[in-house]
């Protein structure tokens, strides 16, 4: 008698591993490319509230108004801190002295205004702003109050993400 102990697994048992495994990733690719343009969006719009309280708190520090300057060119915006009391263009190399974020960190995010303000160094107060963050399917908006105060929220209408109120 010859019994031959076999151990691992047929052809057809990898086949068939291999079909499964293909299948749930196919299912599982669509909605972590969506998760992926929901975290691209809030990196991009955390980036800039955090930049904003920032500046005022710079401001403030600093004893001196510190200008946020946004700037849109076609598909590519940036946004930059400077305390010349002039607004800095954050696309020219070294114009913003204090903070200069680019745009393109950002893959596949759209801002839709370049409103450009300035925090008072006496109480952190600013001109009110509103910018909007966007991807194909997402947007977020961020507000600066009169007073300086900075938050984040969810325009009517677009598909929300969550942590953040409506606007």
């Amino acid at each position: 008698m010859n019994n031959k102990q076999f151990s691992g697994f047929s052809l057809t048992e990898l086949l068939v591993v291999i079909a499964l495994i293909g299948i749930i990733a196919s299912i599982a690719i669509p909605s972590f490319q969506g998760m992926i343009e929901k975290n691209r969006l809030k990196a991009a719009i955390e980036s800039l509230a955090a930049d904003l309280m920032f500046a005022r708190t710079e401001a403030i520090k600093r004893s001196t108004n510190l200008d946020v300057s946004i700037s849109i060119d076609g598909a590519s915006w940036c946004y930059g801190i400077d305390n010349d009391n002039t607004h800095c263009d954050c696309s020219t190399a070294g114009d913003c002295a204090i903070k200069t974020v680019k745009g393109s960190l950002f893959s596949g995010t759209i801002l839709d205004a370049d409103d450009n303000t300035t925090f008072d160094f006496r109480r952190g107060s600013a001109k009110a702003i509103g910018s909007t963050l966007s991807t194909r399917n997402y947007s977020a908006r961020v507000r600066v109050s009169s007073i300086g105060r900075v938050r984040i929220c969810i325009p009517a209408g677009s598909t929300a993400i969550r942590g953040y109120d409506g606007c």
